[in-house]
């Protein structure tokens, strides 16, 4: 008993300070800033997701105070942190608060999310990925006939199990003739059913207007080429 009686002693003075404030006058509860987030997963199956949160005080006179989540709608989570102003002979110094905040199970393997956490906003892919070159099937280059004209190479992918999805490309100019396109495919490694299914997609990818009239070109897409003339 002697060991736990400080203890309650120390929280009735940490509550005594979050209600009355640090400087013992009105406090006022705004938004905190927002220094830092990250969004993991832990190891549980379904995973279990939590947002780490570094929360800036910023002087003496402000303390953390509470948070408010709510699910916006099926991708966008909402969280509304405040700080408490005491503004009552505090020392001018920052400070920062760290916390955990859970946000669910219920995620969709694969699918994007988005959390936003007071004017701060991340976006976060569910389930451990891969991400992995995708099979090219077709490609075909064409411009929109402007002056100069934007080139454009449409691409058909495909994503070759229920795991895959379509991630993102990126563009590159190999010499002065040759463009080189990398796409790719994100893979689900959890709850994903082991089942036969494909699925195919189009996708436009801008490649530059900065062409020479007549001159000579080839586009690689993943280990699939074609050549045209401007």
């Amino acid at each position: 008993m002697n060991r736990i009686l400080p203890v309650i002693l120390a929280v009735i003075l940490i509550i005594g300070m979050f209600t009355t404030g640090c400087g013992g006058g009105p406090c006022e509860k705004e938004p905190a800033g927002v220094r830092d987030m990250d969004i993991w997963a832990d190891e549980s199956l379904p995973p279990q997701y939590l947002l780490h949160l570094v929360t800036v005080q910023w002087d003496g006179c402000h303390e953390f105070d509470s948070y408010n989540m709510i699910r916006a709608d099926n991708t966008t989570i909402i969280v509304d942190v405040f700080n408490l102003d005491c503004p009552n002979g505090c020392p001018d110094a920052e400070f920062y608060f760290e916390l955990t905040i859970p946000l669910g199970s219920d995620f969709i393997p694969c699918g994007n999310y988005t959390v936003k956490v007071n004017d701060v906003t991340v976006s976060f892919v569910a389930g451990v990925i891969m991400i992995n070159p995708a099979p090219i099937l077709d490609i075909e280059v064409w411009n929109d006939g402007s002056s100069p004209s934007q080139y454009f190479v449409d691409v058909l992918t495909e994503e070759p199990s229920i795991c895959d999805y379509f991630d993102s490309y990126n563009v590159t100019r190999a010499g002065n003739t040759s463009i080189i396109v990398e796409v790719f495919n994100r893979r689900c490694c959890t709850g994903c059913p082991d089942d036969m299914y494909s699925e195919y997609d189009w996708h436009t990818i801008p490649i530059g207007n900065d062409f020479i009239p007549g001159g000579n070109y080839t586009v690689v897409v993943n280990d699939v080429t074609e050549t045209f003339v401007a």
